[in-house]
This record gives structure tokens, sequence and C-alpha cells, in this order.
């Protein structure tokens, strides 16, 4: 607490500094000269354009000073007098004002806005009508550019990322980056509060700027996650005045949605505003067969039914960016909001064994909900030295949410009388602090020294209970002997240093952590504990080379960790429903993962053609392990165990083409051959067995992005995507194809458009998964009910338009540009 507190109150001295020195009075006897600096054709904010301030008499430079990232500037106590303005950028055609007159009752002179056009010849007039292009390379990332995803606009950042490379969406709205789930999210830049599924289901896609993916992370981020990092650029705003964006959507299977985010901009202080609300939901009915093994005799567990599926969010997000003088910037943004997601089954089920006995049949009803309210709050400030791009950056973060989890299993005879029964809670709040400070130094003319450090603070509170249906006395009975409180405290020390530059077509950039990690675990029913102490590091290297035809060659290696979620090691029987149960594993260490990557964009004419090659080895590989709960017949035991390693050998291919001037086409493919080797300990029918976990798959899947200009302001996309088969250590999970289509007009200068998307036209997005093991057999088929067909609609206000330089520049500082969500 007391470094935190020091810390906090560093931040605010050098705040408090630059406020002091910004809002000094204007002396007797002198003026004020301020205003804007644009770009022409882009009408966005000239950062770091020199403002002189010419004596009309002498010729001589009095004054000066540049521009901040608003493209605001202000000259304060300048002496009465007669003067000439000169605002120059590189690039740009040199801009004067001669008959400038500062006087006593001409005090304060506003420019307003100056636009520069850029030095270039002129030619003839022409309009151009373009899309942006769908995906960009930088030396460590991938960006994509989500406007061109029109069959997503109705849904959430999920949706977006069935369409674009190195990831997958199976289709429970599972995201996988290069075959893993393991991975961070960030949001601007910034960590999240929620898990990757919940932040990503909750994001409305019509929010979303930019999606920067980021498979080898350089040592300036967090090492967390097996393949990487996804982060969400939200749209933002510079322009000055009040503006806006609007967004509604609606759709089948009571699917709907909205959004908003206003934005108000004075010279150097900008206020924004935003609030969303979802409601996704998924309909079908699903199939199952479980079998166990005991002895000679093998009972089965058939069933089939309905199932809903559904998660409704809403949140409110606000703040402000104070830009008090050219160098010295404060953010400050809050986002709260309430999410819930719901699983609903209605199921027949027959139960019988082999030898024969008597066969039951009896409904299930089960229902569970897992939610409740989270906060985030950011405070950052920025300075600026006179040497650009040299500045320091610190970052305030505290997060805290609620995880509330409540399910319910009742089984009923034929004749609609419950015959048994069980609920289970899951309960605790969790509070997530974060200190950071990042220095940049810039070093020759293409070369940059970076340095930083991190304190990440996790706490939190976990209370699971368990009660059950007495058929007797027909109440719901506590068990004491299931529940379980524990508290879970971590913190991670972290320093890094990159270093990058260039060397005529070559660049580089390579970086050093090292976290020290402190973790305590204890259950204060059993006295139980589980202490990590522990020092680790992560070296990264990144490689490019650029040639004259501007195509791209890059090289990269990063070592990452994954360390076990709190729940994987808590030593003690938690139920997830009537026939599955879970034990953790204290003794479960950290997985390590060695990534490797080669690749290469090439470019011919408006074509692009890129390769990328990874190599991914992964030490304690932590696998989930299924088997006989030996208490009770019928259940499944799930619990985590280090198998030993893993391996991720792919090829990513993506190649887009402008077909003709009005049709573009993206083709994306991802190739790899997955590995795992390894053996592990298990009980069966009171023995302790060795099983062999050595699997091997080889996976695949593709994309196919159509989209066709049918005129200035309609687009038609179409698309298409495959996922492959593939295996696990104990199952198969079998392939599956989608097919949708989108119609997006734009009406009135763009300020109103409209989307009509259908998704899964032609209903082939099911589902089918086998999990078999010694003494079990289990298989389940989930079918949705689709295609879903939505109308998705966008009101600008005031000409509102998203910020277009430089996207995605929040994720380079980890937070260091303003953003509106």
């Amino acid at each position: 607490m007391l470094k935190r507190l020091i810390l906090f109150t560093l931040l605010l001295t050098l705040t408090l500094v630059g406020i002091a020195d910004e809002t000094k009075p204007v002396e007797a006897g002198k003026g004020i000269l301020k205003g804007f600096v644009f770009d022409e054709n882009a009408t966005q904010p000239l950062e770091y354009a020199t403002i002189s301030l010419v004596s009309k008499e002498s010729g001589q430079v009095l004054d000066g000073t540049i521009t901040d990232k608003t493209g605001f500037f202000k000259l304060k106590n300048v002496d009465f007098g007669q003067y000439k303005i000169e605002i120059t950028f590189i690039g740009y055609n040199t801009q004067t004002f001669d008959n400038i007159v500062v006087e006593r009752t001409n005090r304060e002179i506003d420019l307003g806005q100056v636009v520069l056009q850029p030095a270039v010849e002129e030619i003839s007039e022409a309009v151009v009508v373009a899309d942006r292009p769908t995906m960009t390379y930088k030396i460590d990332k991938k960006v994509i550019n989500v406007s061109q995803q029109h069959t997503s606009a109705s849904g959430t950042a999920v949706e977006i990322l069935e369409n674009i490379p190195s990831v997958t969406v199976d289709i429970e709205g599972n995201v996988s980056l290069r075959g893993s789930e393991s991975f961070t999210v960030l949001i601007d830049g910034k960590p999240t509060v929620l898990d990757p599924s919940d932040a990503l289901s909750q994001i409305p896609a019509s929010a979303i700027d930019n999606i920067e993916v980021i498979t080898n992370p350089s040592a300036k981020y967090d090492p967390d996650g097996t393949s990487g990092i996804i982060n969400i650029i939200t749209k933002k705003n510079k322009l000055q005045g009040f503006n806006g964006i609007v967004n509604l959507n609606a759709g089948m299977y009571d699917r709907y949605g909205a959004d908003f985010l206003l934005n108000w901009r004075k010279e150097r202080l900008n206020l924004f505003f935003g609030a969303d609300i979802n409601n996704r939901n998924m309909e079908g009915t699903m199939e199952t067969e479980n079998r166990t093994i005991a002895g000679d005799t093998t009972s089965y567990i058939i069933s089939d039914g309905d199932f809903l599926r559904g998660r409704e969010s809403y949140s409110f997000r606000g703040g402000f960016d104070w830009t008090f003088n050219p160098r010295n910037s404060i953010n400050f943004e809050v986002r709260a909001g309430y999410r819930d997601s719901k699983r609903d089954y209605t199921t027949d089920y027959q139960e019988y064994t082999i030898p024969a006995t008597v066969s039951y049949n009896y409904i299930s009803e089960e229902s569970s909900t897992r939610g409740g309210w989270f906060y985030n709050y950011n405070l950052s400030y920025t300075h600026k030295f006179m040497k650009k791009g040299h500045q320091l950056y610190t970052l305030l973060n505290y997060r805290t949410s609620d995880s509330d989890e409540e399910s319910m299993n009742e089984l009923f005879d034929l004749s609609d009388i419950l015959t048994s029964g069980q609920k289970s809670y899951e309960s605790g709040p969790g509070r997530d602090y974060r200190v950071q400070m990042d220095y940049t130094l810039p070093l020759r003319v293409n070369d940059k020294f970076e340095a930083g450090y991190i304190l990440r603070i996790d706490d939190s509170d976990e209370l699971s209970e368990l009660e059950e249906y007495n058929p007797v006395t027909q109440i719901y009975e506590y068990m004491d002997d299931y529940r379980n409180d524990v508290d879970h405290y971590s913190e991670i020390h972290a320093v890094y240093s990159t270093y990058s530059g260039e060397i005529g077509s070559f660049g580089y950039q390579g970086g050093l952590r090292g976290e020290y990690t402190y973790r305590d675990i204890s259950i204060e029913e059993t006295g139980q504990a589980s202490l990590i102490d522990r020092f680790d590091i992560f070296p990264t290297i990144h490689v490019s080379y650029n040639t004259p035809k501007e195509n791209q060659f890059m090289a990269s290696y990063s070592r990452r960790i994954q360390r076990p979620r709190g729940w994987y090691l808590e030593p003690f029987i938690t139920w997830s429903d009537a026939y599955n149960v879970r034990r953790g594993n204290p003794d479960l260490l950290p997985e390590y993962i060695d990534s490797y990557e080669l690749s290469s964009i090439l470019k011919f004419g408006q074509n692009t053609f890129s390769v990328d090659a990874y190599y991914r080895i992964t030490n304690n590989k932590i696998e989930r392990i299924r088997s006989k709960y030996e208490e009770r017949d019928n259940v499944f035991l799930s619990t985590y165990e280090n198998v030993g390693k893993d391996y991720s050998l792919g090829v990513e291919l993506m190649l887009g083409v402008e077909i003709a001037k009005w049709w573009h086409l993206d083709l994306m493919g991802n190739i790899y051959d997955y590995k795992v080797e390894g053996e592990y300990e298990y009980v069966s029918d009171g023995e302790t067995r060795v099983a062999d976990f050595s699997e091997s798959s080889f996976n695949w899947n593709s994309r196919l992005n159509n989209t066709i200009r049918l005129g200035k302001s309609t687009r038609l996309q179409l698309n298409g995507m495959y996922n492959s088969p593939t295996v696990s250590a104990q199952g198969e999970r079998e392939g599956f194809f989608m097919t949708n289509i989108a119609l997006r007009q734009s009406f009135l200068k763009n300020k109103i458009a409209a989307t009509l998307q259908v998704r899964d036209v032609f209903g082939t997005m099911s589902h089918s998964s086998t999990y078999e093991g010694d003494g079990f057999y289990s298989w389940y088929d989930f079918q949705p009910n689709t295609p879903l067909v939505s109308l998705t609609l966008s009101f600008k206000i005031n000409n509102y338009k998203p910020d277009r330089r430089g996207g995605g520049q929040a994720g380079d500082d980890l937070g260091g540009e303003e953003s509106g969500f």
C-alpha cells in the first residue's frame, strides 16, 4: 500500500507542476496568440508543427512553440506590437500570417483552424472511392481494419474475429489464437478486468476501429498467454466541437444491441461519454451419450433436448483528455458495467446398463448464470520532452469485478415429480491494481530505447457452496462438506528494456523483461496454503527487412508464460452440475512457451500475399484431465495436470486481391501440425495408474472474404469459413463450415448507414465432440437454430470521423494515446 501511495503521489505532483505552469496569468501589457493546425487532406490535427513569432520590424524570431496532439498551440505573454506568424511542418507548405497586431484592444488573437497543404505537385482533380486495406503489418503485429467487416456489424468482437487471420472461433463462441485459447486481451492497450471470453463478447463490433493481433509481443508487454495478445482499438475522435455516433441493431431469436459515443472537444480539453447494451442468444437442439465402465458393467446415459445460451451486458464509459500544454497531458477513463451469461437446458434422459437392468427415463432441467458488476478506472499522465518521441508515460489502473455463478440441476420423473436436484454457488469479488511507468528515448535518427516498471496486484476472495435436494423432506439441504472459502493474493514486479532501430533496409528490436512473482492461496476451512516465490526472465527479438519494392521479411522470437487460473489450484471438489465435478491441483507449475516466427509480405500492384511460418513449444503443458468420479456412478471428474510438452508447427497464408475495381477478395488459411507428448497419473477403481498423454493431429482452417462495391455508397460482402476436425489428448472435435452475407448502404453523405446481414446462410454451423479415456466415453452434438438475420443502423452526429492517422497507436505505447472508450 505504501508503494502504491508513493507512486500515486509522484504522478499527482508531476501533473500539478504541469498545470501550474500552464495556468500562470498573462502579464500586464501583453497578449495571447492561439490556434489549431490541421492537415488539409485528412482533416486531422498535426502534432509537433512549429509556430514561430517573427518581429515585423526586424524579421527576427522572438518566440515559438509546437502544437500538441490535438493540433493546438498557444503563445502567452506576447508584447504589444506587430508580428508575422510562420507555421511549418515537415512535408507541408509553410503557412504565413503577415499582419498580426497585438494591442490593448486586441489582446487575445485566435487564428482558428490553420490548414497546411502537403508539399506535393498539383495534378488535375480526381475522385477516388476506395476502402482501407484489410490488414497491415508492423514489425511485431498485424493490424486488421474492422471497418471492412460488414458481416459482423451487429455482433461483438467475437464475430469480427471469425474473419481475421490467426484466429478461430468455434460454434460456442470460444476464441483461439493459433490453436490456443490461452491469450491476453487488451482494450486500447490497457488490461481489462474481464476474462478474455467475457471481454470479447461484450464489446460491440460497431465500437471497434482496429484489432491488433500480436503473436510474438515485445518485452514491453506482459508475457502472459500462450499464443500472444489481441488488442482491441476502439473508435476515437480528434475533431473540435460536439460530435458523436449512434448504432442500433436487432435480429432473430431476441438478439439486439445499441451503443453510442459522444465527444466534445474545446481546444486542449476533450470530454467523452458512451454506453452500450447487448443481448446475444443462441437457441438449438443437443444430443449426448455418456458411458462409464465398472468391472463388467457398462452404464449408459442417453439424452436429447433443447438449449438456450445467452449473454446480456450493458456498460457505461466516460472520461476526459486534457493537454494542458504541448508537453504535458492527462487522461482519465472509467468504465462500469454488468454482464450476465446464462445457459438453460431441457433434456430427456434415458439411463440403463449392460448387462441389462431396469431402464430409467426422466427429464432434466438445468440452468446456470454467471456474471456481475465490473468497474475499471484508468488515470494516465504523459510528459513529452523537447525532442520528438522522447516521453515519460505513467498509468494507474484499478479494476474490480463480481464473479457470481449459480447453477441448478433438477431431475423429474415422467409424472413430473422432482426426484433429485442440486444447487451450486460460487461467488467472489476480485480486485486488481496496476502501476506502470514507461520511458522512451529516441537515439540517432531511427533508433529508440525504452524501459519501464510495472507492478501488478491481484486480490480476490472466492466462496463455493452446495445444496442438495432431499426427496424425503422435499427441501434443499446445505452441504457443509462442500463449503470452501479461498483467498487469492498475487504480486508481480516487472522491469523491462527494449532497443529498436534501423540500418538501411534492416529493422531490429531486442528486449529483456524480468518478473518477480509472489503468490499465496489459502483455504479457510482446512488451513491449506500454496505459495510461489519466483523470478523469471523473458527475452524477445524482432528483425525485419524491407525491399525497394515495399516487400517485407520478418523474423521474431519471444518467451512467454501461462500461469494457472486460480480455480485450477483449488484442491477440493466443486460440483458443476449433476454429472460433472472438478478438483484443482495445487502443485501445478506454470507453462513456459518458446515462440518462433518467420514472415514475408509480398506486394504486386494493389495485391498482397503474406506467409507466416511459426513454431511454438510449450513446457509444463497444463491439460484438463477427465476421468470417472470414484464417489458416485455416472459422474465425471475434471482436474488439471502438467502432462509434458506440446509442439505447434504451422503456416498462415493470406492473399488480398483486387480482382476488379469493384471487387476485393481476401483468402486466408492456417495449416498446422499439433503434437503433445507426456503422461499423467489418475485413480481408477481405487488404483493409481499412469496414462500416456501423447497425441498428434493435423489441422487447418480457411477464410474467404469477398467485398463488392456496388457504387460509391453500397457494399456487398460474402464470407465463408471452415474449421477442420481437431483432436485433443482425450478427444476429437468435428469440423464445421459457415457462410455469411451482408449488404451495407450509406445515405446523406455517409451520415447514416444501414447493414443487413445473414449469418450461417445454409445452416451448417453444428458442433460435435467426443471424449474418451480409461473407463469412460462421452459424445455430444449441438445444432443451433440458424440462419440468423439482423439489421444495423449507424448515425453520425456532426459528421463524426474516427481518427485514421496512425491507427493503433494505443497498442504501441500500452495506452499512451487517448481513447474514447
